[in-house]
């Protein structure tokens, strides 16, 4: 504790008792290194790890954990020697014998060197997936530096995995790791690819702009920074980046807030350990970060991030960043949440406890929702009600008043997803198009409407690229091993004369070893020609 707390007089004295009493007892040096990368302060905890070896160089446990902490300062060769040792010392370490064989599996990956960064691949995925991942790489750490005025410590190195337990394993030596995607230690990050889960679970470029900026704020902090600021500070930059990339967490959130259920301010560091409340933490940080941004400008987070990183604790930083404590920006974060959600909240409030909504005859339904037009509850409720009785227009009207109080609700059950269900049963094309737009437009990792949007589209013969580019892109970033997509996608931007952004596309759609192989590589080469590359066009 004396150590984390950068008491380093303190720590000295302690370990020096220790050691009276003990000589060889390195384990103190091995827990207060594990306490440190708890901290994530990585570096750090390999000098003390180290320290505790000297002490006691066979012990297989500091061996282990040294083996640990360099994989998470980046040095692998120096990961695997010590894992090796511990090893040999121990052969019964499940975490070690995890590391080693996960280490022998990325001895079998795609090595690609773009500047700074060193991004490892399956070899498999690679030729698909490199020249997209080295491109956002570039765009996120240009956007962020520039904007951060900070330029990171490199190499950093870029991981993807595409089992998700050699993920969890590269990361905490065990499989598991259910609700995470993607992790940072600073230099070094670790992430699912799109072949890890199933489409649609997850957008691997929201993941992958999100683990790099926790690679400004580690550092920019000197590793000091708490869980609530990094993690709401990278989900804040992923709606800075792309606002459909936003966490859809905002019709929950106007629910919780009319419950009283949100996280109280105080609480929000340490619900980061609750899993029942994790993902409402990501969120709710988020809104945090948003709130001091928009009070105290970008200056005011960056100083705020300094100030951590000069040892200083939560409400001691935000005094001399912003001038004000943690617990003073309850009332203002309060006000915002009210001006941003109040719309929301009052369409989502629920009736009375004596009013049952889906147990309601029709005509009493019918009178209910009338008498509280602004109610989205209602609305939905007579919707549903009368799509079950055929009522197809009557429904279509109610589900249209409920997409006007609430437009941001995503699922198969919001309004547009139950819109276009209506049209497609109607055979009304241009009104399920219209409705599949509206859902593709807030439901952003929902391939299922994005995929029925493209089919509707080609079947009522629309070929505007205006058009069609943007429901390709989606599909390419939801599932970018999705062939007919990539390749529907490259001919569009053909069309536009953008051959440099269709080779990628015709590249990707090669390495998936299509059945008609003859019309992809006919593709590339066109792509090619038009590019000026006449040699590769050729070969």
């Amino acid at each position: 504790l004396a150590y984390v707390e950068d008491k380093p007089q303190e720590f000295d004295e302690q370990i020096a008792k220790v050691v009276a009493v003990s000589p060889r007892y390195g384990e103190a040096y091995r827990l207060a290194g594990e306490l440190a990368a708890h901290n994530y302060r990585f570096d750090e905890a390999v000098v003390l790890v180290r320290k505790g070896l000297a002490l006691d160089p066979a012990n297989p446990r500091i061996l282990s954990d040294l083996g640990t902490h360099l994989l998470r300062t980046g040095d692998e060769a120096g990961a695997r020697a010590a894992l090796e040792q511990s090893f040999r010392n121990h052969p019964f370490d499940v975490v070690s014998f995890n590391l080693l064989q996960m280490m022998d599996t990325l001895d079998t990956f795609v090595t690609v060197r773009d500047g700074d960064f060193v991004i490892r691949m399956d070899k498999a995925e690679a030729p698909v997936m490199q020249d997209s991942v080295v491109a956002l790489a570039r765009q996120a750490m240009s956007a962020m530096t520039a904007r951060y005025g900070f330029t990171p410590k490199g190499p950093i190195l870029v991981e993807v995995f595409p089992r998700h337990d050699d993920f969890a394993v590269r990361n905490v030596g065990l499989p598991g790791m259910i609700g995470a995607l993607g992790a940072c230690f600073g230099r070094v990050v670790t992430m699912d690819s799109p072949k890890a889960r199933p489409p649609g679970e997850f957008q691997w470029e929201a993941t992958l702009w999100h683990e790099l900026a926790h690679v400004i704020t580690l550092q920019m902090s000197n590793q000091r920074v708490p869980r609530w600021l990094t993690e709401g500070i990278s989900e804040y930059e992923e709606k800075v980046a792309r606002p459909d990339w936003a966490r859809g967490m905002d019709v929950e959130y106007a629910g919780l807030l009319n419950r009283g259920q949100t996280i109280p301010l105080a609480e929000l560091n340490a619900s980061f350990q609750d899993p029942r409340r994790i993902g409402l933490a990501y969120f709710q940080a988020s809104l945090l970060v948003e709130h001091i941004v928009a009070t105290y400008g970008d200056a005011g987070l960056h100083a705020l991030l300094r100030a951590y990183g000069r040892g200083l604790e939560t409400d001691a930083a935000m005094r001399q960043a912003i001038g004000v404590g943690f617990s003073e920006k309850k009332a203002a974060y309060d006000r915002r949440m009210e001006d941003k959600y109040g719309k929301v909240r009052a369409a989502l409030k629920e009736p009375p406890a004596d009013v049952n909504l889906p147990r309601m005859p029709l005509e009493a339904l019918k009178a209910y929702a009338a008498a509280n037009e602004g109610n989205y509850i209602a609305q939905m409720s007579l919707g549903v009600q009368l799509q079950r009785g055929g009522d197809l227009d009557g429904a279509a009207a109610a589900f249209r008043k409920a997409q006007a109080l609430v437009p941001i609700v995503r699922g198969d059950d919001s309004p547009q997803a139950l819109l276009a269900q209506l049209a497609i049963r109607r055979r009304d094309h241009p009104a399920a198009i219209d409705a599949l737009q509206s859902q593709v437009a807030v439901d952003f990792d929902n391939i299922d409407a994005a995929r029925q949007l493209a089919a509707l589209l080609r079947e009522t013969g629309v070929t505007e690229p205006a058009r069609l580019e943007p429901v390709y892109q989606r599909i390419v970033a939801i599932d970018p091993f999705d062939a007919d997509a990539r390749t529907a996608l490259g001919r569009l931007l053909m069309r536009q004369d953008k051959p440099a952004a269709a080779v990628r596309e015709f590249k990707a759609v090669v390495a998936m070893n299509p059945v008609d192989k003859a019309a992809a590589y006919t593709d590339l080469a066109e792509s090619y020609l038009q590019s000026g590359k006449r040699v590769d066009a050729r070969r």
